[in-house]
């Protein structure tokens, strides 16, 4: 294999190059961040964030019907989108998902575990990145911080596709880096059919970005260009190489494509009922939106809109400190341009900046909830990339300097160190906080599915085929019933319900057998009488969220908070 580069362009103290140049201590400092990754990614997975919503669920169910059927919820064999509420999504998330909800049983744990595995895999990788671009010292920065970001924690502790972004982009970069310093490097043919099997890892790293969230299908394009524009030179003394990776990226996107293409109307039915592009004078509109992905406030202190991030006040999506960070990086990056391109064969500032610049476009052609967490989240781990070296080059910037005895350089270390520490005793507590059942919120404050599994577990448990069930609705109430009684996705692929018009799209389904998705009285009871039961009257069962009942129901179950006010109920008729 081609041999990972030691080499670095700052020039470090003695002790701080000694280290950089000794494997075995790099592979244990990042052992060490590894561990603390997965302990922050795998604590009471299943408890963490707390509000696990019908986007995750409608994930998993979709996940466990492919494994169990090979078809999604709707009987679509195999599909290359699958069809959600109102939005049709790249496939890769559910995929990755199907073999642990398969294996170890439809649950949020086994939902969420493989997006918090690969999020530790992410940290480990993007210490082997920096430490290819820079050296040991900033791939051990950039993983720790990274490992320690709120925003990657988060989104590495959700089913969402967005999650898988940052491995992706890491995995396509660090493909993309081994190949073109192998190709620049070696001449003899068995390095570079190495080389170029790093190349083709890439294109498919690449196509497998695309495929894994719906911005991306915008994004990984744009860095599949920055990067074939950073090794220019290269490329075009070596015209067929290059064409043959544009190929092989897009033979690897080729079935994204043609799912795309073949149902354009119903792929894009979402993103027009969002997008600004058919808005008046939208252009100002872009470059406003596009300019408040880079507020300070918001990156550092309040956070984006539209997430799943549990934020205290003061804690954003990044470190603090990351931004002054950058800023050493930035003076880095172009103090050595010349250097990185002779080392690693291809243009990094270029790319690096390209990346920066490029991010928020996909988010902000949309309208709703600007800057939107998630649709920005392709952002990271560059915040941690530079990071990870402007902290090396700010340390050796200063490492010189001396106030007398005093180095201040290790003041600035000392202070950077206590900051973290302060940041994460305000994030993590926040964010790994008491049940929200153990406190006295309000049921209408609190997440729609809190306290909700053993109320439908319990009637599913109790009601007969002739009885009326009704569950309180909420977003998609339907994906609630299946994931939590773990209704046979057989069973539900035989029943036809028809997208509504009357609301942009989305998915309408009234009820499934006897469960009705409404409140008794209020919505008609539009399904079928099973068979046996057009004369037999059955009983009548409510699960109540936010609704009050009156004496002529009795109750069965409540879940509540700690000052006794219930969440949810399930209440009979008498």
């Amino acid at each position: 294999m081609l041999k990972e580069a030691e080499t670095t362009d700052i020039n470090l103290p003695s002790g701080v190059t000694s280290f950089q140049k000794s494997p075995r201590f790099f592979w244990l400092a990042l052992l060490l961040i590894l561990l603390l990754a997965a302990a922050l990614r795998l604590y009471a997975l299943g408890d963490y964030p707390q509000a696990f919503n019908q986007d995750e669920m409608v994930l998993g169910y979709d996940a466990w019907s492919v494994w169990t059927t090979g078809k999604d919820q709707h009987g679509n064999t195999l599909p290359i989108h699958f069809r959600t509420f109102n939005d049709s999504v790249p496939p890769v998330a559910n995929y990755i998902a199907a073999p642990f909800v398969g294996l170890l049983g439809l649950s949020r744990f086994s939902t969420t575990l493989p997006f918090a595995l690969l999020g530790i895999l992410t940290v480990g990788l993007v210490a082997l990145l920096a430490r290819h671009w820079w050296g040991s010292w900033p791939g051990l920065v950039a993983a720790l911080l990274l490992a320690l970001d709120p925003w990657h924690l988060t989104y590495s502790r959700v089913a969402y596709p967005a999650s898988l972004v940052p491995l992706f982009t890491t995995l396509a970069l660090y493909t993309f880096t081994r190949a073109m310093n192998g190709l620049k490097a070696e001449t003899s043919w068995p390095k570079r059919r190495q080389a170029y099997g790093w190349l083709a890892a890439s294109a498919a790293s690449f196509a497998l970005l695309a495929a894994s969230y719906t911005p991306l299908k915008l994004e990984s394009p744009l860095l599949v260009g920055l990067a074939g524009l950073s090794a220019f030179g290269w490329f075009w003394r070596h015209r067929l190489v290059a064409l043959g990776w544009l190929s092989f990226c897009g033979l690897c996107s080729s079935p994204l494509l043609y799912s795309q293409l073949r149902y354009w109307n119903q792929i894009q039915g979402h993103f027009k009922h969002i997008s600004i592009t058919d808005e008046p004078n939208w252009l100002p509109t872009f470059v406003g939106q596009y300019l408040s992905h880079y507020n300070p406030l918001a990156l550092f202190v309040i956070g984006f809109k539209g997430g799943m991030s549990v934020r205290p006040a003061g804690v954003g999506e990044l470190f603090w400190l990351e931004g002054f960070l950058w800023l050493a990086a930035a003076v880095g990056l172009w103090q050595n341009r010349h250097s990185f391109k002779e080392r690693l064969g291809f243009n990094l500032p270029l790319l690096l900046a390209g990346w920066f610049l490029t991010f928020p476009i996909s988010s902000s052609l949309t309208n709703v909830e600007i800057p939107h967490e998630v649709r920005a989240y392709n952002f990271v781990p560059l915040p941690q990339l530079l990071a990870g070296y402007g902290a090396i080059v700010l340390f050796q910037k200063l490492s010189g300097v001396r106030w007398g005895r005093f180095k201040p350089v290790y003041g600035l270390l000392a202070g950077g160190v206590v900051t973290l520490l302060v940041f994460q005793n305000l994030f993590l507590p926040a964010f790994f906080s008491r049940p929200l059942l153990e406190t006295t919120t309000a049921a209408a404050d609190m997440p729609y599915n809190t306290g909700q599994e053993p109320v439908i577990q319990k009637v599913a448990q109790l009601a007969g085929p002739c009885d009326s069930v009704w569950i309180e609705p909420g977003n998609q109430t339907y994906i609630y019933y299946l994931f939590e009684t773990r209704y046979p996705p057989e069973q539900f692929q035989k029943l036809n319900f028809e997208t509504s018009t009357r609301n942009g799209g989305w998915l309408y389904v009234p009820y499934i057998d006897n469960i009705h998705f409404g409140i008794p009285g209020r919505e008609p009871d539009t399904a079928p009488k099973l068979p046996g039961c057009t004369t037999t009257a059955g009983r009548l069962y409510f699960a109540s969220h936010t609704v009050p009942t009156g004496p002529e129901w009795q109750e069965l179950l409540a879940v509540r908070n700690q000052t006794g006010q219930a969440v949810w109920r399930l209440v009979v008729h008498r």
